[in-house]
């Protein structure tokens, strides 16, 4: 849910989230400012959705007077440096938080970057959200006062000039009855400043979830946002026109072709508006005019002009009316199984694999996106190494043989989902926001990512709310087994649906060459009690050092081909039976069980291939011995991340701080993480 100050901006939100499935646009009633906490009473009384529903409303009815080049559009849709809206990462930051039925509230123009695995939701009631800070952020936000999680005050921006304060970071959760209560509120007031008080007088139980530390992503002005978003002191968007001298500190956007040359003195900026009628305004500014307090933006107009914008010619400008697509997904963290899922010896034996997927300090790692182009070439970027590549023939595709060729893996999507080069072109950006190297399953969820996004872009694939069904799931996954044989990387099936579908869940294959894959997701009040408390004792801790997992397939799969004395065959069956026994303990809440069947995981992979170790990983097991129930390198081992279950979450405390006073490496650090419930969806723009 969108907030919009009034009809008219509302129709420009409106315009630029056509085609997006699950957004409301929302205005303020009767044309008239009734402030974020009537504007959330708004939503909640046009609202009628069961219990079980999750609601994000993002306030955004401001008129964004002090950033006038995006005034026309809202700070909502200010594109960031993936070209994605501000708004879409708001909104990425909300779905991080804990998955709860309930109304999620926050603000249209920041991004607040916390580990959101360490946020919990009181049971009853509204939780905000906040992180211990100095005076001079206290004096700038709300401040909580709180005694064992329950609010005893708030303030808001309190004239305070030493100490540690409560941060609000604008982050609130709801529960469904108060929300249904808060329906009967009046259509006026502030959430940030209004709401506190009646919740502290007893409308509502009033907890406050704390966090470590918090970053905003923010941009208040037209300097913050050429500091965020600039590059070499100028930002130039959708600019039509030939550009001629920048001589620094210029924003430049929105001019059409028609204006001409652009040339611009130190601190002179640029946009125009597109009215009713045909019209474009030039309004020409300086980065640091207000437009809030100095009077422009009443000797412009802009009030009756923003009303006026026409915001179809504004996007053609812009070049948004095609419609780009995104997807993004989790890793994996493999507890037991693996190797069974890997050809031949799935084919030969049935795989079993016991796998979660799972979120990197509160984000989803994996996301490709894919917009069309109109030259008929396709680009592909890699956001996370720095590279791209303009391919510009068939041939070029169909050279994916190399795995060490970066663009391999994107040349190899293209062929397994059938695109013909010269039929339409397209811009592939991919990221994988986490070491190489790492045992999670990266270039396998990537590739899974990729082969996802070509195929919604095709039409292969439509999806219902962005997620996969089963069938679609399959594909992906057959179509990414393709990939990675074209590729000449090998793998199994593990990597594909452990990403690709949410949660804790057992995946089983029987035998043949053609590998049906059935899950079972492992859910309950057991299991939900059960992940909780593992939760609270698990690490991930990237050991710093990368390894190739085609060089430990190797070996393995020749290990697996002679089969000395049929212990290859034992090891497998010993993998299967874990990865059940594992399932099973997990079902049972019985922590040390599932804690054995991790270690004998451990044990089987290293004898499968001894590679699967080395020194230094050792050397890491030792010096926290004395503090773990179990242990395991993810993936294949030889490297990259490893998972700790400490005997208890003081343990785990003690790890971490060992560990971060002492690393290995200097790239060795821990990553919170998070069990990841959605698996890959698919989003537009």
């Amino acid at each position: 849910m969108v907030t919009a100050a009034n009809a008219a901006q509302a129709k420009g939100y409106r315009a630029q989230l056509r085609g997006r499935t699950n957004y409301l646009v929302v205005p303020d009633p009767n044309g008239r400012r009734v402030g974020s906490l009537g504007a959330t009473v708004n939503v909640l009384r046009r609202l009628s959705l069961p219990r079980a529903s999750k609601v994000i409303i993002c306030h955004s009815g401001g008129d964004a007077r002090r950033t006038p080049g995006y005034a026309a559009m809202g700070k909502a849709f200010v594109p960031m440096p993936d070209s994605r809206p501000l708004l879409d990462h708001i909104v990425d930051a909300m779905h991080a938080l804990p998955d709860r039925p309930g109304v999620y509230v926050c603000c249209g123009d920041v991004i607040p970057r916390l580990d959101a695995s360490l946020v919990g939701f009181a049971p009853k009631g509204v939780t905000g959200v906040a992180y211990p800070d100095g005076p001079w952020q206290a004096r700038r936000h709300g401040v909580y006062i709180e005694e064992n999680g329950k609010v005893t005050g708030f303030l808001q921006k309190p004239d305070v000039r030493r100490g540690r304060f409560l941060i609000d970071t604008g982050i609130m959760f709801i529960d469904w009855p108060t929300a249904e209560k808060m329906k009967s509120l009046p259509v006026s007031g502030d959430i940030y400043e209004d709401f506190p008080k009646l919740l502290l007088e007893g409308f509502a139980p009033f907890s406050v979830s704390v966090v470590p530390k918090c970053e905003f992503f923010h941009i208040g002005s037209s300097r913050e946002l050429l500091r965020s978003l600039g590059r070499g002191g100028r930002l130039v968007d959708a600019c039509a026109a030939p550009v001629g001298s920048l001589s620094g500190d210029n924003i430049v956007t929105n001019v059409p072709a028609s204006y001409g040359e652009v040339s611009l003195k130190r601190g002179e900026c640029l946009t125009c508006l597109p009215l009713a009628g045909g019209e474009w305004y030039p309004l020409k500014y300086h980065i640091d005019d207000n437009f809030k307090s100095d009077g422009l933006w009443e000797k412009h107009g802009l009030s009756e002009k923003m009303k006026n914008v026409d915001h179809s010619r504004l996007l053609k400008l812009r070049g948004t009316g095609e419609r780009a697509i995104r997807v993004t997904a989790p890793v994996r963290v493999d507890f037991s199984g693996g190797w069974s899922d890997t050809p031949p010896i799935c084919q030969k034996e049935g795989g079993t694999v016991l796998a979660a997927a799972v979120t990197l300090d509160g984000r989803r790692p994996i996301e490709v996106t894919v917009r069309p182009r109109k030259d008929g070439f396709v680009k592909v970027v890699s956001r996370d190494l720095g590279k791209r590549k303009l391919l510009r023939s068939a041939e070029e595709i169909s050279d994916h043989h190399d795995p060490h060729d970066w663009c391999a893996l994107a040349k190899s999507a293209l062929s397994v989902t059938g695109f013909k080069f010269g039929s339409r072109g397209l811009d592939i950006v991919m990221s994988a926001d986490l070491p190489k190297g790492s045992g999670m399953g990266t270039s396998s969820i990537l590739g899974a990512a990729t082969v996802t996004a070509l195929l919604v872009e095709s039409g292969r694939i439509r999806t219902s709310g962005g997620a996969l069904d089963g069938e679609q799931t399959a594909l992906v996954a057959d179509l990414t087994l393709r990939l990675e044989q074209e590729m000449r990387t090998g793998g199994g099936w593990e990597d594909q649906f452990g990403g690709l579908v949410g949660g804790v869940k057992i995946m089983r294959s029987g035998k043949g060459k053609v590998q049906k894959i059935s899950l079972s997701p492992l859910k309950g009040k057991k299991v939900d009690k059960f992940l909780s408390e593992l939760e609270s004792r698990s690490l991930l801790y990237f050991t710093g050092q990368k390894r190739m997992a085609r060089n430990v397939l190797r070996r393995v799969l020749a290990f697996y081909g002679e089969n000395p004395h049929n212990f290859a065959k034992i090891l497998i069956d010993s993998l299967k039976e874990g990865a059940e026994r594992a399932a099973s303990a997990i079902g049972r809440c019985d922590l040390d069980g599932f804690a054995r069947c991790v270690n004998d995981y451990w044990r089987d992979k290293k004898l499968l291939d001894s590679g699967s170790t080395n020194d230094r990983v050792e050397e890491i097991i030792a010096s926290i011995s004395g503090s773990v129930s179990a242990v395991t390198l993810a993936g294949a081992g030889g490297g990259g991340f490893m998972y700790i279950l400490a005997k208890s979450p003081r343990d785990a405390a003690e790890i971490r701080e060992l560990l971060t006073r002492n690393p290995p490496s200097r790239f060795s650090r821990f990553y919170s993480f998070a069990i990841d419930g959605r698996g890959v969806e698919v989003s537009y723009f």
